[in-house]
């Protein structure tokens, strides 16, 4: 199978409303897990595809925009487009709330082309609001192991555990998690989505479980206190790169597809850590998805980052 993509984002692009202490956007912006994860690898160099549904009111308006970065995509048409009104709760922005203000159909993975999947190095499930479900994610990624699959697989879990109670968003725990886990290589939630899934405030024990249920690979990340990675039996801190913070929207999202990009070329998950760091401290200082994600400046983060990695256990 030849090799098309360094990453294949599994999750619906969304069109959001974002207000945050220090800025508020006029109008909607291209967002979303998948499509974040998707621009970080081909604004380092990558190839990315993005696979989801859209609705026709703001199609054209994301293939374009995707098209400036190099980014493929493969939409699906949707009955509307999603997207969220997210509210920053307070200075330190380290939680919002959110508000649906559209809401795009699933994704059905049979539909998704094998060979696409196949013929990318890694693959991102990164749902928005349950267009992806556990089970049928379990299934497609054994599915493609079955087939010879070697490349990386991640999960951001921020839409599984995601429910509508009217128009705004809450998280509830999924227990089918522990299964999906099981199977994936990289299990990246936030410290708040850890707290969901794991039921404890402490990174280090959660990222601890995640590798103890059969992710190589587990991760949380803290905002502004960087994250922390447990691998190969060893927990290690890794610093966020202080900068002028105006929205940390997609930071995660950043993190994971420059994770994927650096651990790709390195195999060497501590400094890719280390890089998605230096990476989502670009995401922090703009909005939507004309941030700035060079190479070489993300680099020279990276040399600021990497001597200051703590090992925690």
């Amino acid at each position: 199978m030849m090799v098309k993509y360094t990453l294949a984002s599994i999750g619906n692009p969304v069109l959001d409303v974002i207000e945050t202490p220090f800025v508020k956007t006029d109008s909607r912006v291209l967002s979303g897990c998948s499509t974040n994860a998707g621009l970080a690898v081909s604004k380092l160099g990558g190839e990315s595809i993005i696979i989801g549904t859209i609705g026709r009111d703001f199609r054209k308006y994301a293939e374009q925009k995707l098209s400036e970065y190099n980014v493929k995509f493969l939409f699906y048409e949707s009955r509307e487009t999603g997207g969220f009104y997210l509210k920053y709760i307070d200075e330190r922005m380290n939680d919002r709330i959110l508000e649906v203000i559209g809401r795009a159909d699933p994704i059905d993975i049979e539909k998704i082309p094998r060979d696409t999947l196949l013929g990318s190095r890694s693959i991102l499930l990164g749902p928005i609001l349950d267009e992806i479900s556990v089970a049928d994610s379990i299934k497609l990624i054994r599915e493609l192991r079955s087939e010879g699959y070697d490349g990386v697989t991640l999960v951001d879990p921020q839409g599984y555990i995601r429910v509508l109670e009217e128009r705004t968003v809450r998280r509830v725990n999924n227990p089918a998690l522990f299964d999906l886990i099981g199977v994936v290589d990289v299990f990246k939630p936030n410290e708040h989505e850890a707290k969901t899934i794991f039921g404890t405030e402490d990174p280090v024990k959660a990222v601890k479980k995640m590798t103890e249920l059969g992710a190589k690979i587990g991760i949380v990340t803290l905002a502004e206190r960087g994250s922390v990675i447990c691998f190969d039996d060893k927990v290690y801190g890794i610093p966020a790169y202080r900068t002028i913070e105006k929205d940390p929207t997609g930071c995660g999202d950043v993190y994971g597809g420059s994770f994927l990009y650096y651990y790709l070329k390195h195999n060497d998950p501590l400094e890719a850590a280390v890089f998605a760091s230096a990476a989502a401290s670009f995401m922090v200082e703009s909005v939507g998805p004309d941030f700035n994600l060079d190479f070489k400046k993300v680099f020279q983060r990276f040399e600021a980052l990497i001597d200051k990695i703590k090992r925690l256990e």
